[in-house]
């Protein structure tokens, strides 16, 4: 027969239950304060709309109001979003408005304080605003916010000063953005694009004088960007190149014929992915006498280097689709034949 349970015993449970319940009701009423903060944000946000939406997305919106209503400084960062919405759609007529009213309500102002002082989505809100309002009053804070240990903060500021001052911010920031390897390469390669002629010296002179360890880097911007790099920036780096990386680079970059003569003798590189990047530069601007070059690599042991080297003989323009299936069939390599075959496919179905 079990013992009944000691009046300790009974206390402690009787604490416990109570404890349980009570928090239990703080937990409750913490999600419902929570809720009603939601929906009183809501509504704040929702009146907010109704007084400034006409303005910021009014088709006529390119000349500003006489009256403005005032601007809370609860609001701001609802006026940050919709203003930058806008700013998106805007064409430069309406953009110009949009600066104008965005200037009338003290924007620029409280944006640089934000961008010293503010918390993370303030300080972001704050650098895309004061990019799309070109303003140099910010400048020294975007350069020192670009040092940030937050990528996202950092690339931010970035854009900021390249919609102010490309031609500075090429000047002053090349090095960073090849030092910054949390910056992508594809969304630098995004916000460059509209104004990558101020980038072409920064990034020739670059590769004279990067580090090895940015190198790459460096390249894979230029080719993103497809900047027209002279012969003499790439030529060194085909025939001194002791870093794999840099070589793939420098061979992704082969568009002259100039070059063939540095590019050819990297077909019988050691490593695959050299040989691979030397046969797609042959079959971008290789000559003819460049196919017996190409032919034995349909016969290498790695896949990729067979594939490649049959999609440059294809893609050589001097070639019928005649003289490739006569290729094919005079080829005794059975590896080659295949690979050769699938990329006539490839080419017929396309």
């Amino acid at each position: 027969m079990p013992l009944p349970p000691s009046h300790s015993q009974t206390n402690l449970a009787f604490w416990i239950g109570g404890a349980a319940m009570a928090l239990s009701g703080l937990f409750a009423a913490a999600a419902g304060m929570l809720q009603a903060g939601r929906r009183q944000t809501s509504r704040d946000e929702l009146g907010f709309l109704t007084l400034w939406r006409p303005l910021l997305l009014h088709p006529a919106r390119a000349t500003m109001p006489a009256v403005l209503p005032m601007l809370e400084t609860r609001h701001r960062l609802f006026f940050l979003k919709l203003w930058n919405q806008s700013m998106r759609n805007a064409d430069a007529g309406a953009a110009d408005g949009l600066a104008a009213l965005a200037r009338a309500v003290d924007c620029d102002r409280f944006c640089r304080r934000m961008l010293l002082r503010g918390e993370r989505v303030e300080r972001l809100l704050a650098a895309l605003t004061l990019g799309q309002l070109r303003d140099h009053a910010a400048w020294d804070s975007l350069v020192n916010l670009t040092m940030s240990a937050d990528g996202e903060l950092s690339l931010q500021a970035f854009h900021a000063m390249l919609r102010i001052d490309a031609e500075a911010a090429a000047s002053q920031s090349t090095p960073l953005l090849l030092a910054r390897h949390d910056w992508p390469v594809a969304q630098l390669a995004a916000m460059l694009q509209p104004v990558q002629g101020a980038f072409m010296q920064p990034l020739v002179a670059a590769l004279a004088e990067t580090r090895a360890a940015h190198l790459p880097r460096a390249l894979r911007l230029v080719e993103a960007l497809r900047l027209p790099l002279p012969q003499a920036a790439v030529l060194p780096l085909l025939q001194e190149a002791h870093d794999t990386n840099v070589l793939l680079g420098a061979l992704r970059l082969v568009r002259d014929v100039g070059l063939l003569p540095y590019a050819r003798p990297h077909l019988r590189h050691d490593d695959w992915r050299v040989r691979v990047q030397a046969a797609k530069a042959l079959g971008r601007v290789g000559e003819h006498a460049d196919a017996n070059r190409l032919i034995p690599l349909l016969g290498d042991a790695e896949w990729w280097v067979r594939y490649r080297a049959a999609q440059a003989l294809a893609g050589m323009s001097f070639f019928s689709s005649a003289e490739l299936e006569l290729l094919r069939a005079n080829l005794s390599d059975r590896y080659a034949r295949d690979i050769l075959g699938q990329v006539l496919a490839e080419r017929q179905a396309a």
